[in-house]
C-alpha cells in the first residue's frame, strides 16, 4: 500500500516545472514541438502577447492577452496574425483556440476560425467556445 501524499499549491516556477515535465513525456509520442510565443511592449512594459506552441502540425493557442489600455489598436490581431504566419512557415496546417464568452469570441470569428465546439454553460451564464482556423 502506497503511503498517501500530501498536495501543496503551486508557484509559477512549480508549475513550470510540471508543465516541461509533461512535454518531455509526451515528446516520446507527439513530434514536432515549436514555441510560437511572442509580445508587445511599450515603453518597456508588456502590453500584449501570446502564448502558443505547437503540436505535430496544429498551433495550440493557450493565451492572448491585450492590456485593456491598448485595446482597440489592433495588437490582438497582429499577434494572431503573426503567429499564423510563422506556423505556416513551419509547414503547420490549422490554429486552435479556445476563449470565453466575456472574453472575444466575435473577434476571432472575424479573423477567420470557426467555431466547432461550444460549452454552454462553461460556468455562471458564460459558455466556452473552440475555434480552428486551417491555414
Amino acid at each position: 500500500m502506497n503511503k498517501m501524499l500530501n498536495i501543496f499549491p503551486s508557484s509559477e516556477e512549480q508549475k513550470e516545472y510540471v508543465h516541461k515535465q509533461l512535454q518531455a513525456y509526451n515528446s516520446n509520442y507527439m513530434k514536432g514541438f515549436s514555441d510560437f510565443s511572442c509580445h508587445m511592449e511599450e515603453n518597456g512594459a508588456i502590453v500584449a502577447g501570446i502564448v502558443a506552441e505547437s503540436v505535430g502540425d496544429t498551433v495550440e493557442v493557450e493565451f492572448l492577452f491585450v492590456d485593456e489600455s491598448c485595446r482597440g489598436r489592433g495588437l490582438g490581431q497582429t499577434l494572431l496574425e503573426h503567429v499564423e504566419a510563422e506556423a505556416r512557415k513551419q509547414g503547420m496546417r490549422r490554429v486552435l483556440l479556445n476563449t470565453y464568452s466575456f472574453q472575444a469570441p466575435g473577434f476571432y470569428e472575424k479573423m477567420g476560425y470557426r467555431a466547432v465546439f461550444k460549452l454552454e454553460p462553461a460556468f455562471d451564464e458564460f459558455f466556452q467556445s473552440y475555434f480552428l482556423k486551417e491555414l
